[in-house]
């Protein structure tokens, strides 16, 4: 049987000595978010025409949605609706092997289970208008909601001494964590007020406010009270009472885009974008797992595109996006930090990097870059067809896959198609379908390096949008 010394070569800097409420930490867990088909916190794209051609076309505005991608373009789109509904379809497992442990020596042991999560379609609509204000300025309203992959793993059990150095022997308890069934849920909606301006003959730029609301929801997760701030803090005489099975927990922020549109010419054109962080108010009901107090803002984000029309029926895009998760702690943190906190037994004195605080344990994310190509092909006047291809950089290394057992989001590849059919009236219905394929990590459990944890997931996404002129 393996013993607790081994794992030292995981963490070579720390003492080796276990105990097991420092396992408590496993999957640090369980907070972020999701959505849509998924570039870690982002989706693949923003407007129908975009995403069925991977995402690209930040400078081939041709849906009123464009606006999304680049405030710069409200004049292009001026005098237009559309309204949108997408519908997700995420599948996301997670298995672990066997393990010599088994709880004990101070670990902390994952089944073995295999759950697939429980199937959910979700339905998530958008609208976005412009309007013309002067001949060279026009205003936008988007109005988007963004939810994915939430999770719902049913049953499966973790194997530990739930009181540590206590009198109760190791245990056998049901749910991923052995707090029962682990579920966690975030859901957004944002709205962008943008106003656009034309400054020369082939440039505009634009200028976004974003207000945002934040829902968000855990359950199953209670095991990892001994590892918070609070509980660390008190001496042990306080339990945490925002950790996990609250209601769910709304907060609210803001946060400004700024773009620049330029058609070098009849042939190219070219974009760019900026998004700052989302400053989110902290999510209260959750402060006791969620760093910074429940402090779970949205990423920034960089995106630049160009476009080659060589033919008035035929267009061809590249974008390339950047997105900052090493900004946001609660994406950025590293599971290692936990063995920071006092109550983990290792020696530490930093109770900030228990549960909750600052440098408490987050999702271990990388900021990552996508590369996004598609074109369209104008069949007839009324039939337009599109397809596209975007990769991503992976953002979760493969330490930090016990972390991320309650968020999978692998997501490199999307494979895109859609079409437009244009009616006599001059109004469009706009279709996309996008498959994230099939990605898993898998590496040895953190806290009992005798398991192996794999955690698994796709994607499918369908959206129907309709667009007219006023």
């Amino acid at each position: 049987m393996k013993d607790c010394h081994k794992l030292g070569p995981l963490f070579p800097s720390l003492p080796l000595k276990c105990v097991s409420s420092t396992l408590f930490v496993v999957a640090g867990l369980c907070f972020s978010s999701s959505l849509l088909a998924n570039n870690a916190f982002n989706p693949h794209g923003y407007g129908t025409k975009s995403k069925a051609m991977g995402g690209a076309g930040m400078a081939l505005p041709e849906e009123t949605a464009s606006v999304i991608n680049n405030p710069a373009v409200a004049l292009a789109v001026a005098g237009t609706m559309q309204a949108g509904i997408a519908v997700l379809h995420p599948r996301a497992r997670y298995s672990t092997s066997e393990s010599e442990n088994n709880g004990e020596n101070g670990t902390f042991t994952i089944g073995p289970n295999a759950i697939e999560a429980k199937k959910k379609y979700r339905v998530q609509p958008y609208f976005a208008t412009s309007a013309q204000l002067q001949e060279n300025s026009a205003v936008s309203v988007a109005l988007y909601t963004r939810s994915g992959l939430n999770i719902n793993y049913r049953g499966g059990s973790a194997t530990f001494d739930p009181d540590g150095d206590g009198p109760e022997p190791v245990q056998t308890l049901p749910g991923t964590f052995g707090d029962g069934d682990a579920k966690w849920r975030v859901t957004q909606t944002l709205v962008d007020m943008a106003y656009a301006r034309q400054v020369s003959e082939k440039i505009s730029l634009g200028f976004a406010g974003v207000l945002a609301a934040q829902s968000f929801k855990i359950d199953g997760v209670g095991s990892f009270a001994p590892l918070t701030e609070t509980y660390a803090e008190s001496g042990g005489s306080l339990m945490p009472d925002s950790l996990s099975g609250n209601k769910n927990d709304w907060a609210f922020g803001a946060g400004v885009k700024v773009g620049i549109h330029a058609q070098l010419n009849n042939y190219f054109s070219a974009g760019l974008m900026y998004q700052t962080k989302i400053w989110m108010g902290r999510h209260r009901d959750y402060s006791d797992l969620i760093p910074g107090h429940g402090s779970l803002d949205i990423p920034a984000n960089l995106k630049a595109g160009i476009t080659w029309k060589p033919l008035d029926n035929l267009a061809f895009s590249i974008d390339a996006e950047r997105i900052f998760n090493a900004g946001v702690d609660a994406y950025s943190n590293p599971i290692e930090n936990t063995f920071d906190c006092p109550t983990a037994n290792q020696g530490g004195t930093d109770t900030t990097s228990c549960l909750g605080g600052k440098n408490g344990t987050g999702l271990g994310w990388n900021s990552m870059n996508v590369y996004k190509i598609g074109g369209q092909w104008g069949v007839t006047e009324s039939w337009t067809l599109r397809a596209g291809f975007s990769f991503g950089d992976q953002p979760i290394s493969v330490k930090q896959v016990t972390n991320n057992i309650l968020t999978p989001y692998l997501a490199e590849a999307h494979y895109t198609l859609g079409f437009s059919y244009r009616m006599a009236s001059g109004s469009e219905w706009n279709f996309s379908a996008a498959y994230s394929e099939e990605e898993s990590q898998y590496y040895p459990n953190t806290f009992d390096p005798s398991q192996e944890v794999m955690i698994e997931a796709d994607q499918f996404d369908f959206e129907l949008s309709y667009s007219w002129r006023f």
